[in-house]
C-alpha cells in the first residue's frame, strides 16, 4: 500500500525534498502543489532527473489543494514563513494529516506560530536539520563539554535573520536549554532586501541567552565565508568549519565529515517516520517555543528599524 505524501511548496528548497523521496524505501503517492506553475515544472523536471518514470512511486503535481487525499500519511509544508499558517490551515480543513514536517522559520509573528500549534493535531517536527546530519550527531557524542556553553560565529553576509534558528536550535540541542531571551541591541538598524522578494535581512550580532546560561553570539558582516563555529566551556572547545568538513577539539580530537544535502537527508527522515513515528528533528512544540523568543526579538527590531506599526517581521 503507497503512503500518501503531500509536499506544499515546490521551490528550490521544496524541489531538493521531492528528489529525496526517490530513495524511499516505502512506496509513495506523493501530492507536490504550488500556486507558481514555474515551480511545478521545476520540481517536475528535478523529479525526472533522479527517478521519473522508472520510479514505483506516484507522483503528481497540483495548483491548489483541492486534490489532495483526505488522508495523508505525511504532510511537508516548505514554503516560504508568510503563507505557512494559513496553508497549514487550509491542509487542516481538508485533511486528516498524521505526520508533519515544517520548514523553519516558522511563521513571521508568535501568533503565526500559535496558529500553526493550534491547527495540527498529529505529531509534527520542525527541518532543522543539522540534528539529523550524521556527522553533526557524531559531534555532539563527543562534544564533551560541561554546562554552561557559548557560541560565536562570525562571518559575512549569510543571512541571520533567515538562519539563525538553525545556530540556535544547534546550542539548544548541545546544551539541553531552552532559549530565553535574544538582544538585538547590535544588530544594524538598517535592513537590506534578501534575495526572497518581499523578505528582509540585516546584518550586525546576534546575541542570544539560554535557560542554564549558556550563550551564542552570531555576527553576520560585509563580505567573506560564513565563518567557523566556535564553542567553548570554558575548558574544552571546538571549532567547526562546516564549509570544509572539519570538526576539532582543543585537546586534539578531529572529526571530520559534511553537511547533506536536504536531498540525501529526505529519504532516513521520512522512513524513519513512517516506520518508527519519531525522527531526530526538534519537535513542533520544542521548536516553538525557541521561535517564539527569536521572532519576538527580530519583530521588535524590525519595528524600530522604522515600522512601528508591523505586526509581523518580513524573514523566511
Amino acid at each position: 500500500m503507497k503512503r500518501n505524501i503531500l509536499l506544499v511548496g515546490a521551490g528550490q528548497l521544496g524541489s531538493r525534498y521531492l528528489q529525496g523521496f526517490a530513495a524511499c524505501k516505502f512506496p509513495l503517492q506523493i501530492f507536490v502543489q504550488d500556486i507558481h506553475p514555474d515551480s511545478l515544472a521545476r520540481s517536475e523536471e528535478r523529479w525526472s532527473e533522479v527517478a521519473g518514470d522508472q520510479s514505483r512511486h506516484k507522483i503528481s503535481f497540483h495548483a491548489s489543494l483541492s486534490r489532495v487525499p483526505k488522508e495523508i500519511d505525511l504532510a511537508i509544508v516548505a514554503t516560504t514563513a508568510e503563507v505557512r499558517p494559513r496553508l497549514v490551515q487550509e491542509i487542516v480543513r481538508g485533511s486528516s494529516v498524521r505526520y508533519w514536517i515544517l520548514e523553519k522559520v516558522l511563521a513571521q509573528s508568535e501568533v503565526g506560530v500559535d496558529s500553526i500549534l493550534a491547527a495540527i493535531n498529529g505529531k509534527a517536527w520542525v527541518n532543522t536539520v543539522r540534528r539529523a546530519m550524521p556527522w553533526h550527531q557524531m559531534i555532539k557524542a563527543q562534544l564533551g563539554l560541561g554546562s554552561p556553553v557559548t557560541m560565536d560565529l562570525r562571518g559575512g553576509l549569510w543571512g541571520l535573520a533567515c538562519n539563525a534558528v538553525h545556530l540556535l536550535d544547534l546550542l539548544a540541542w548541545w546544551s539541553g536549554e531552552k532559549l530565553q531571551y535574544v538582544n538585538t541591541g547590535r544588530l544594524d538598524s538598517n535592513w537590506f532586501e534578501s534575495k526572497r522578494a518581499g523578505n528582509w535581512e540585516v546584518s550586525g550580532t546576534l546575541e542570544a541567552l539560554f535557560s542554564g546560561g549558556s550563550r551564542a553570539s552570531l555576527t553576520a558582516t560585509g563580505g567573506g565565508p560564513v565563518g567557523e563555529i566556535h564553542v567553548t566551556d570554558g575548558v574544552l572547545s571546538w571549532i567547526i568549519d562546516e564549509s570544509l568538513g572539519v570538526a576539532r577539539r582543543s585537546d586534539g580530537l578531529e572529526l571530520d565529515g559534511r553537511m547533506m544535502f536536504q536531498s540525501e537527508l529526505t529519504a532516513g527522515i521520512v522512513d524513519t517516520i513512517l516506520t518508527s513515528g519519531t525522527c531526530d528533528l526538534p519537535t513542533l512544540k520544542e521548536s516553538a517555543e525557541l521561535h517564539r523568543v527569536f521572532i519576538r526579538g527580530m519583530q521588535e527590531h524590525w519595528q524600530q528599524a522604522g515600522n512601528p506599526q508591523a505586526t509581523v517581521v518580513p524573514i523566511t
